[in-house]
């Protein structure tokens, strides 16, 4: 079932016209209509409004897994067919080894920025005094 397919059949299910999802996600009808012909693509950041909209996970609009992470502040959307053979299971298991360091490196300098803030408090402080 193509994206827009799934989009229009959630919309008739629960009786709205095309005007409901054009208003959730502050495009025209014309766009919905282009949207659910398959016509133009959907954006992840509009899959993620439709989730919310019609309460399903936002990879249910598309074919492929998605895998979104922030990383470095700048959002980044992996995309993966679901279907992968076994010798993907490497490439797979390395991808989400790296992810796990990045989350972890994330981390530390999250920490050590938060004891540099602390340490400008104090000094702060006993300036203040």
């Amino acid at each position: 079932m193509t994206t827009g397919t799934k989009i229009r059949l959630l919309r008739e299910q629960r009786g709205w016209d095309q005007s409901v999802i054009a208003n959730a996600l502050s495009i025209t009808q014309p766009a919905v209509s282009k949207l659910e012909s398959d016509q133009t693509k959907l954006s992840w950041d509009n899959a993620l409004k439709l989730g919310s909209l019609f309460d399903v996970d936002a990879e249910y609009f598309f074919n492929s897994a998605v895998n979104n992470y922030v990383y470095n502040n700048q959002k980044v959307n992996q995309l993966f067919n679901s279907e992968y053979a076994e010798t993907d299971l490497e490439f797979i298991k390395t991808l989400y080894t790296e992810q796990l360091k990045s989350k972890e490196e994330l981390i530390t300098e999250l920490k050590e920025r938060v004891a540099e803030l602390k340490n400008e408090v104090a000094e702060l402080r006993k300036q203040v005094k």
